[in-house]
């Protein structure tokens, strides 16, 4: 009778220990402080960027209910008005910034302003490697150019020159071109490239590149270095009556672009990974916010790489398919 007494005893204590841990977690949660992380882009509306916030939403419900996370952004391409913006997230003391530079330089000073307040800054997409940001997420550019190139370059099989569209300020963009010529030249050392400046317009690109294509006709090969001059390209060729004796390479994968791709009149895409980039981007800034007993290279901040590299591969017609949906919407 003693021995089912003391089991009776030690079964109710186990229980009641149970209930006080799952019920001291349960404050543990509730009581947790509410953190914000907030998402800078310089053109807000961009699937490119409604993917990478995806991710970042994603990785915030995965962290705890307790991390809000918000997008932010001009509604035309303005570095400027990011700065402005990171200026604004810091007067109001947010808990984390995650940014992709409209401009090499011209965020370097709101960044370095918002470090300096304890707010970890993660750069994602396009970089401010002058700044104190304390990593960046996202392509290798180069690399991503340099593939393109050797792609292009395979696809023509050293017959006619090369045209790219792009345009000057984000560093991203002169990897990129940097990086596509260098692949061309790989395979075939001898061909033409051309570049024209498509302002970072749709509306831009289709002008620009025609005028390059009627000055230079014995271009076979058409560069987009971002997402806007894909489309503007494929008009510029079916316009010209030029479709099947030019190649396109875009880039990203924005809902014009897939159905372009998907009807043949783009033979190819560079796609990176903007949902990884967002993704990444939060654990980043979070693991920044939340130092550990071991100090990390990041001073007062904790444990982040400097670099993530997230990526890109080569995507054609038959990739089309999971891409047509378009970005996660983010509630």
């Amino acid at each position: 009778m003693g021995k089912m007494k003391g089991k009776l005893l030690s079964t109710i204590l186990a229980g009641l220990m149970c209930a006080s841990m799952v019920g001291a977690a349960a404050q543990n949660i509730f009581a947790a402080k509410q953190e914000i992380y907030t998402m800078v882009v310089f053109l807000k509306g961009s699937e490119f960027f409604n993917w990478a916030y995806a991710g970042m939403a994603d990785a915030a419900k995965n962290i705890g209910e307790h991390i809000k996370v918000e997008f932010h952004g001009p509604a035309t391409w303005d570095a400027a008005l990011e700065a402005w913006t990171i200026m604004k997230l810091t007067d109001r003391k947010v808990d984390g910034i995650i940014v992709t530079a409209g401009d090499a330089h011209a965020l370097d000073s709101a960044i370095d302003r918002a470090t300096k307040a304890g707010i970890p800054v993660i750069t994602f997409d396009s970089d401010a490697k002058d700044s104190r940001r304390l990593a960046f997420v996202g392509t290798n550019n180069y690399n991503a150019g340099y593939t393109a190139g050797l792609r292009m370059a395979k696809w023509l099989s050293g017959d006619g020159a090369i045209g790219i569209s792009t345009f000057y300020g984000p560093s991203h963009l002169e990897e990129r071109v940097r990086g596509f010529k260098a692949g061309v030249a790989a395979v075939s050392p001898n061909t033409k490239i051309m570049v024209v400046d498509d302002e970072g317009k749709m509306e831009q690109a289709a002008p620009k590149i025609t005028a390059m294509l009627k000055a230079n006709p014995d271009i076979k090969g058409i560069f987009a270095s971002h997402g806007n001059p894909g489309p503007g390209a494929a008009q510029a060729v079916r316009d010209l009556g030029l479709s099947g004796k030019v190649q396109i390479m875009g880039f990203d994968f924005g809902s014009a672009l897939v159905a372009l791709v998907d009807q043949g009149e783009i033979r190819g895409t560079v796609g990176q990974n903007p949902y990884l980039m967002g993704y990444m981007s939060m654990l980043l800034a979070y693991s920044a916010r939340h130092p550990t007993q071991v100090q990390s290279t990041n001073g007062n901040f904790g444990h982040t790489p400097s670099n993530i590299d997230t990526g890109v591969r080569i995507l054609g017609k038959t990739d089309m398919t999971p891409l047509k949906k378009g970005p996660p919407v983010v509630k």
